[in-house]
């Protein structure tokens, strides 16, 4: 999976003056070894995700930058509202705009607890759990799924 960082194009299709197609598909700084990742293109705005593409091609330009062919997923539908499957953007030296993560990661939620600039974050399935550094807790569900919490008895 390529997740890109939407930060720029993305404000314009709110506006109505850019279509998703041309904010999320085209014109990444993409080297030839990474194309690997090339099956599921997540894009990013506000570390949450906005859009989700199968991509069915890519073609790289004069400007060696690469625009991918795609059109929207069902498959990975349930991936938008929710936090960025990658490291979330915004800390230091985060300017690129292109990140990868495994696609079999994200489908089978066997992502490791990743540290983040606010507290822990981990995957599991199509469930996103943040615990932050004040021990607030946060679930992220897919619609239509339910979620039963208890809490442990105080010591």
């Amino acid at each position: 999976m390529i997740v890109v960082h939407v930060n720029k194009t993305w404000p314009l299709v709110q506006e109505g003056r850019m279509t998703q197609d041309d904010a999320v598909l085209g014109f990444w700084p993409i080297a030839d070894e990474k194309l690997k990742f090339c099956d599921v293109l997540a894009a990013v705005f506000e570390n949450k995700v906005v859009a989700t593409y199968d991509i069915t091609g890519h073609s790289r330009g004069a400007d060696k930058k690469v625009t991918f062919a795609g059109s929207p997923s069902t498959t990975w539908a349930h991936l938008i509202d929710q936090p960025t499957p990658a490291a979330p953007w915004g800390r230091q030296g985060d300017a690129w705009p292109v990140k990868y993560v495994e696609t079999a990661v994200v489908a089978g939620g066997d992502v490791p607890v990743e540290k983040t600039d606010s507290g822990s974050r981990a995957v599991l399935d199509d469930v996103v759990m943040i615990l932050g550094e004040d021990q607030h807790i946060t679930v992220v569900v897919p619609a239509g799924r339910s979620i039963t919490i208890q809490t442990a008895k105080a010591a």
